[in-house]
């Protein structure tokens, strides 16, 4: 049973993280398309969406900012001003010294755990029973009733939908992640080779518990802004008229 439970919850953490990337992406196109048709203006439409974005932005580059003094990286510039290079638009950057990869990795992952810790204090998605599969999500349903009903729960809302949307690491904050995760997988590899037989149920107890947690709080996320992208769908197909 206890095998089945793992899987389920494994399964459940993926398809939620799955949804919520490709409803993230979408959202994410369908804003500025729908900015630049109310615009008509593409340097005020990044604009806007950097204004609709700015409490989450403000948090992302803080939070480099704050894992940089702490790991001892040299900080040059906090660029707080959206920008488009190429075809991709760039919110914010803290510019740094290089460091070892482990140090830039941390860097990099900071936005992401700082946003994980603002929406599970904003939204509370935890379960209050042991649950597994799909049965996590109501633990979100429940979070996102609670704001609802709370004073301020419209404001609560709009943080969670900012924080979520710009949490994410871009690609420049990864670049160190391959080689970490490369020496990181080997010693795990190695650890598991060498170790006790009681490290891989202890290993895999540790990162159902994990998920356990995360995946409500995604759903949360992904109940936040599938309504918004179905409105941005229902937008973007009456301004093409």
């Amino acid at each position: 049973m206890a095998e089945r439970a793992h899987l389920e919850t494994g399964l459940a953490f993926l398809l939620t993280a799955g949804l919520l990337y490709l409803t993230q992406r979408a959202l994410h196109r369908n804003l500025q398309l729908a900015l630049h048709r109310l615009a008509r203006d593409p340097d005020a439409a990044i604009v806007l969406y950097w204004a609709l974005l700015f409490p989450g932005v403000l948090l992302h580059e803080i939070s480099h900012w704050i894992a940089a003094l702490l790991l001892g990286i040299r900080r040059y510039r906090f660029v707080f001003w959206p920008r488009r290079m190429g075809g991709r638009i760039r919110l914010g950057a803290v510019q740094l010294e290089e460091g070892d990869p482990f140090r830039m990795s941390l860097i990099g992952a900071a936005p992401l755990l700082t946003g994980i810790g603002v929406i599970a204090l904003v939204g509370g998605a935890e379960p209050s029973t042991p649950s597994s599969g799909l049965a996590l999500w109501a633990s979100a349903t429940q979070a996102l009733q609670g704001l609802l009903q709370r004073e301020g729960g419209g404001a609560l809302l709009y943080l969670l939908f900012t924080v979520g949307n710009a949490m994410w690491p871009s690609p420049s904050d990864r670049a160190a992640w391959p080689a970490v995760g490369i020496a990181g997988g080997a010693l795990l590899g190695l650890l598991l080779l060498a170790g006790p037989s009681s490290l891989l149920p202890a290993l895999a107890e540790v990162t159902v518990h994990l998920l356990s947690r995360l995946t409500p709080l995604f759903a949360l996320l992904l109940a936040v802004d599938l309504p918004i992208l179905i409105l941005l769908l229902a937008l973007n197909r009456l301004l093409s008229r």
